[in-house]
């Protein structure tokens, strides 16, 4: 006679069959530590076929990267190389991704894998030059800003419309702020290269996948020598078109040429500058005036001063004036009245994104955002600490006013944005402009993305409010 099963004894095997018909559950796993610049592989183990989201996020919870892939039932191996939304450099620290699969059959399980960034295989970051066109006589000089993730040495190479390599330079970047590369365009003691056109390709010979190349006119003869004349206004009109805004984005600079972009230079009420007060004070280099009327030894121009921020319109020799052309892709447009950055490639606008510019306390008027045209320096380092926070990818566009990431405060590993962050939509800034260094939802950049791309003499406009 068979044996009678307790009760008890069968609902416990019951259990144990349905847990095992639905043991198979959503996995996700990685590498537990992992380099930036370096391959590694994310695995998904799926019960279910659909769509996988994927979100990179600190301890803190701050999304750094979001990705959405579609992922068949088992295991789905997704590459990844340790960088953010925007290419980013993540910083050494804990993270860990949060994946939430979406069913075919509508359903949705999530899970999560932490692991640690321990730094970067060293990288040539970016490598910007100062100007798509050489000038082997009497041009200005002529560079590659050149930035790495960790020392190495960058290997340089000019080659022809043929594909053949004319120019091999190589260089060992140590600098953790970055360096420009000089050439003159010269092919050794005697010889120049010929004019025509060129692509230059950069990398770091210890990550040679990561591959910066750029076009390149050489030509044998000295740029044209613009002239200092009425220039039109150089700040846009709230409501223009694109096209508008871009026209005026591209004229050429009228500034003051002198050495030092941090010094300043006297503004006359009159021609006659031994015996006139001054109306401001104006930047040099990368200030950008609107010329009125010149009468050939003194120019009458329009701007707005460094002390407060006001517009001034006053007298300066026009001999101690220069044209500059900006560069020809990108462009800035900050409008101080709605506090946002709208980035412009190639005469179209690519998107908008919440600012924080100047706020005046007290007596220091000093931190208001002057308005005006200007165009961006070399760049000046990867970051810079003022007041208690450090603030990320500084893009100097005028004297001592910046470009640059909100700033954090640090504990341990752990970099905390939020007082910075929070402040974005409105003033809160000593001057600078600040931009969110995060993924945030519907913005198409990051100041990452603008420190990594945007070259020297990008024009940047700021809309009074």
């Amino acid at each position: 006679m068979a044996r009678k099963i307790p009760a008890f004894l069968l609902i416990f095997l019951l259990v144990c069959v349905f847990a095992a018909a639905g043991a198979e559950e959503l996995t996700v796993s990685l590498p537990e530590k992992v380099k930036g610049y370096t391959p590694c592989e994310i695995v998904i183990a799926s019960p279910v076929a659909g769509e996988a989201e994927l979100k990179l996020l600190d301890p803190i919870r701050n999304v750094w990267l979001t990705r959405k892939e579609q992922i068949q039932e088992g295991e789905n191996v997704l590459p990844w190389d340790g960088l953010g939304e925007f290419g980013d450099r993540m910083f050494a620290g804990p993270y860990r991704f949060l994946v939430k699969v979406t069913g075919t059959d509508g359903t949705e399980q999530s899970a999560e894998a932490k692991f640690e960034i321990s730094g970067t295989t060293p990288t040539l970051v970016y490598a910007l030059p100062s100007s798509e066109t050489l000038y082997t006589e009497k041009g200005e000089k002529w560079f590659v800003e050149c930035f790495v993730s960790a020392e190495c040495l960058v290997r340089m190479e000019v080659t022809d419309k043929d594909g053949s390599v004319v120019y091999v330079k190589e260089e060992k970047i140590k600098d953790p702020d970055g360096i420009c590369l000089n050439w003159s365009g010269a092919l050794d003691n005697r010889k120049k290269i010929p004019a025509g056109e060129y692509t230059v390709r950069m990398w770091s010979k210890l990550n040679p996948d990561y591959v910066r190349s750029f076009p390149l006119t050489v030509k044998n003869e000295a740029p044209e020598k613009l002239t200092v004349g009425p220039t039109g206004p150089v700040v846009p009109e709230r409501g223009m078109s694109e096209e508008e805004i871009w026209e005026i984005m591209m004229k050429p600079s009228v500034v003051i040429d002198d050495n030092g972009t941090f010094r300043r230079f006297d503004l006359y009420s009159t021609k006659n500058a031994l015996r006139t007060r001054t109306v401001g004070t104006l930047r040099c280099a990368l200030q950008g005036l609107e010329v009125l009327d010149t009468d050939g030894t003194w120019a009458y121009v329009r701007a707005w001063r460094h002390e407060d921020g006001k517009p001034v319109e006053g007298y300066y020799m026009q001999k101690k004036l220069m044209v500059v052309k900006p560069s020809a892709h990108y462009g800035i447009l900050i409008d101080k009245r709605d506090q946002t950055l709208t980035l412009y490639e190639d005469g179209h606008a690519v998107g908008s994104v919440p600012v924080s510019t100047g706020l005046i306390e007290g007596i220091e008027t000093y931190r208001e955002t002057p308005a005006g045209a200007f165009l961006t320096d070399v760049h000046t380092g990867a970051s810079f600490a003022q007041e208690g926070y450090r603030y990320e990818y500084p893009l100097r566009y005028d004297g001592g006013n910046y470009i640059h990431g909100v700033g954090y405060s640090r504990t341990s590993r752990v970099r905390d944005y939020s007082e910075n962050q929070k402040l974005l939509g409105q003033k809160a800034s000593h001057g600078c402009t600040r931009v969110s260094v995060m993924l945030q939802e519907g913005c198409k950049f990051n100041i990452y993305w603008l420190w990594a791309h945007l070259p020297y003499h990008t024009r940047v406009i700021i809309l009074d409010d």
